[in-house]
């Protein structure tokens, strides 16, 4: 990944926020999973759901996901940058904007649970 495309793609995200926030925090399905561990932000920026599933849980992500990547989409070709390049930046900064108790996927792969301390990211998100 080219490192003048991820920071401003994300710049762009500073400005526009990340996809799929404005629906999500309107959505209380999608809050209350989320505050129960259920569903986490994935490095790669979209969403997914952690542990066990049920029909309306794995509708909620697809949905949200959906959006995320027509956002992503839209606003790579914008940025010069691929689908791919713009959406690990989101993954990013959702996972830094995690909050204790909220679930993320670690560099490793492993889901983490949020603490007080910064959470576990990839060394290409330095500066975003």
């Amino acid at each position: 990944m080219k490192k003048p495309i991820l920071i401003a793609t994300a710049a762009a995200l500073a400005l526009t926020g990340i996809a799929g926030t404005a629906y999500a925090q309107r959505d209380p399905a999608y809050a209350a999973a989320r505050s129960a561990g259920q569903v986490g932000e994935k490095m790669d920026g979209y969403l997914a759901v952690v542990g066990a599933s049920n029909a309306n849980l794995d509708r909620l992500v697809k949905q949200i996901n959906i959006k995320r990547r027509a956002v992503y989409t839209q606003r790579a070709s914008a940025e010069g940058a691929t689908v791919e390049e713009y959406a690990f930046t989101s993954g990013c900064i959702a996972i830094s904007r995690t909050v204790p108790g909220e679930k993320y996927q670690a560099p490793d792969g492993s889901w983490q649970t949020r603490t007080s301390s910064p959470p576990l990211r990839d060394g290409r998100c330095a500066g975003v």
